[in-house]
C-alpha cells in the first residue's frame, strides 16, 4: 500500500501532466498508423521517454515498432510493466479500402502511459523498482499486418520480453471502472473451395454454390460467437481454368472448448479445405494486482465496479497475462464511447480524450506506486 502523502503527489504531478498528454494525444492522433507499420508513433513514444531519463529499446521481440523503456527507481521494489498501443484503426470506409483512424482510444492509452512514467520519473528517488513501458504494435485485430504476423502483445509475450516483470498492467477506456475477470478467447479459420470456371450456361457451379454456403453457414451460426471476416472469390476468366474462394471466419467463446465446438459445427457445415488460426487465450487475472488497481482507483475517486465483470471480447493482452500476474483495466467514461466509428476517433481526439488520458494515468501511476513495494 501507498501513503496519502505519497498518492497526493502523484496525483498533483499527473495533473501537471495535461499539455503533455494534450501533445501526446495530437501527435498520435495526427499520425494514424497501421498494425506493425507505427513508425512515426513509436519513435515518437521511444524518444519521449528516453528524454524523461529512461533506458529505451528499440525494435525487441523482432516488431521493429516495438519498444521496452525503463524507469529505474531509487529505492528496492518490484517491477511493474504498463502496456502502451499505439496502432490505428483499419477502417473501411468503402469496398476495398483501408484508412487508419483513431477511434480505439490508443491516443489516451499511449498519452496515458507517457504522463504516468513522467509523473513517476519526477520523483525517482522515492520510487521503489522499475517500471517498464513495452510498446506493443499490432492491437487491432482486422489490420492486415496483424492477421499476417499476429499481435504485439502476444509476440512480445512469446519471446519472453515479458520475463522478469512481476505485474502487468495494461488499461483501455471503457464504458466502466473495473478490472475485468475474464476476457473471451478468439480463433481466425479460414476456409479455401477448389473448384473451375465454366462459362457454359447450365454447367456445374460448384465455387459458385459453395459461396452461398459459406454465407448460409455464417448466417446460422450465432452472431456473437461467428463472424464471417471476409470472403473473396477470384479466377482465371477462361473455361475450364482454376475458381476459388476464401473466407475467413473469427470464432469467439468462454474458453478452448468452446472454440472448437464453434469450429466443429463450421466444418460440418462448409465442406472446404479448413486452416486452423492460432488461438487468442483469455486473459488469467491474478487477485493480488487487481486488489492494488482497485485501490488505485478508489484513491483516485472513481467509481470502481465489484464483482469484476467478464469482457466479451478478446484481447492478445491474454498471452501476457498467462506469463505474468496481470490486471486488465477498465477506465470508465459517461455515455461510453462510439468505439471504431469516426464519432469515435472525434470523441477520442477532444478534451474528453484528453482527460481519459489523465484518468489513466492516474490509476496506472497509483497503481504501480502499490505494485512495486517490495514482497
Amino acid at each position: 500500500m501507498s501513503d496519502g502523502y505519497r498518492d497526493a503527489a502523484i496525483r498533483t504531478a499527473v495533473l501537471a501532466r495535461r499539455p503533455l498528454v494534450e501533445d501526446a494525444t495530437a501527435y498520435i492522433h495526427g499520425h494514424p498508423e497501421l498494425a506493425h507499420a507505427e513508425y512515426d508513433s513509436a519513435a515518437y513514444l521511444a524518444n519521449t521517454l528516453e528524454e524523461f531519463g529512461l533506458t529505451v529499446e528499440r525494435g525487441i521481440a523482432g516488431m521493429s515498432t516495438a519498444f521496452r523503456a525503463t524507469l529505474q527507481g531509487g529505492l528496492p521494489g518490484r517491477t511493474v510493466g504498463l502496456v502502451s498501443n499505439y496502432d490505428a484503426v483499419p477502417s473501411v470506409p468503402s469496398p476495398g479500402a483501408i484508412e487508419p483512424i483513431h477511434a480505439c482510444g490508443h491516443g489516451p492509452i499511449a498519452a496515458g502511459v507517457l504522463a504516468a512514467v513522467s509523473a513517476l520519473a519526477e520523483d525517482r528517488d522515492r520510487l521503489r523498482g522499475r517500471v517498464v513501458v513495452m510498446g506493443c504494435p499490432a492491437d487491432e485485430i482486422h489490420s492486415p499486418g496483424t492477421i499476417a504476423r499476429g499481435g504485439g502483445k502476444a509476440i512480445s509475450a512469446a519471446a519472453g520480453a515479458w520475463d522478469g516483470i512481476d505485474a502487468a498492467l495494461y488499461a483501455h477506456p471503457e464504458f466502466l471502472d473495473t478490472v475485468w475477470a475474464a476476457s473471451a478467447w478468439m480463433r481466425r479459420d479460414i476456409a479455401r473451395i477448389h473448384g473451375t470456371r465454366t462459362l457454359v450456361s447450365g454447367a456445374d457451379q460448384s465455387v459458385l454454390s459453395a459461396v452461398g454456403g459459406v454465407i448460409a453457414a455464417a448466417t446460422a451460426a450465432p452472431a456473437a460467437q461467428v463472424m464471417l471476416e471476409t470472403l473473396e472469390l477470384d479466377g482465371d476468366v477462361e473455361e475450364g481454368t482454376s475458381l476459388g474462394a476464401v473466407a475467413r471466419f473469427l470464432l469467439w467463446a468462454p474458453d478452448a472448448a468452446g472454440i472448437s465446438d464453434l469450429a466443429s459445427g463450421l466444418r460440418a457445415a462448409l465442406p472446404a479445405e479448413w486452416e486452423t488460426g492460432q488461438p487468442v487465450p483469455g486473459i488469467r487475472p491474478d487477485p493480488a494486482v487487481g486488489a492494488s488497481v482497485a485501490d488505485a482507483h478508489r484513491v483516485a475517486g472513481r467509481d470502481f465496479v465489484e464483482p469484476p465483470m467478464p469482457l466479451p471480447f478478446a484481447t492478445d493482452f491474454g498471452s501476457i497475462s498467462l506469463r505474468v500476474p496481470a490486471a486488465l483495466i477498465g477506465l470508465g467514461h459517461p455515455g461510453g464511447w462510439a468505439f471504431h466509428t469516426r464519432e469515435g476517433a472525434a470523441q477520442f481526439a477532444s478534451p474528453d480524450g484528453v482527460l481519459a488520458g489523465l484518468d489513466l494515468a492516474t490509476v496506472l501511476a497509483l497503481a504501480t506506486e502499490r505494485l512495486t513495494a517490495p514482497d
